[in-house]
């Protein structure tokens, strides 16, 4: 996370909510450590979406919205937005992870509870669709 404050925020968020819905898990569905780890999932996509909403587009790297070839940084904060725009929320997060928040992929992996390589293959492919919509543009 970007700061101390907002992973504790989402840690205590997750918390709560798990207490809150405590009495729909099924053990027979999933492990305890994995309930968790879905519940902390979708609160810190939630962050991220809201964030993103509030948020200035200038947090966002330039590396994000590079476009290839000449590897020149976007400056248009609605074509950043619209870039953002074009991935599904699980993209999203993990682009957000890994260039706002500067996380290396086996950290990310680690944090999604996903494998390093699906963490690579879904944000090269993020990472084409952005650079497919500049294109279009």
């Amino acid at each position: 996370m970007k700061s101390d404050a907002d992973a504790e925020d989402i840690v205590a968020e997750a918390f709560l909510k798990a207490a809150r819905s405590f009495s729909a898990f099924d053990p027979a569905r999933a492990k305890f450590s994995t309930w968790m780890v879905t519940i902390a999932r979708n609160c810190m996509i939630s962050h991220f979406r809201k964030e993103r909403a509030t948020s200035a587009l200038d947090d966002v790297p330039e590396s994000v919205v590079a476009v290839e070839g000449g590897q020149s940084a976007v400056d248009d904060r609605e074509l950043a937005l619209q870039l953002l725009g074009v991935l599904d929320d699980d993209e999203r997060a993990l682009v957000l992870l890994k260039y706002r928040e500067d996380m290396r992929n086996v950290d990310i992996a680690r944090e999604m509870n996903m494998n390093p390589s699906t963490v690579s293959t879904v944000l090269a492919r993020a990472i084409c669709k952005m650079r497919a919509c500049v294109e279009r543009s």
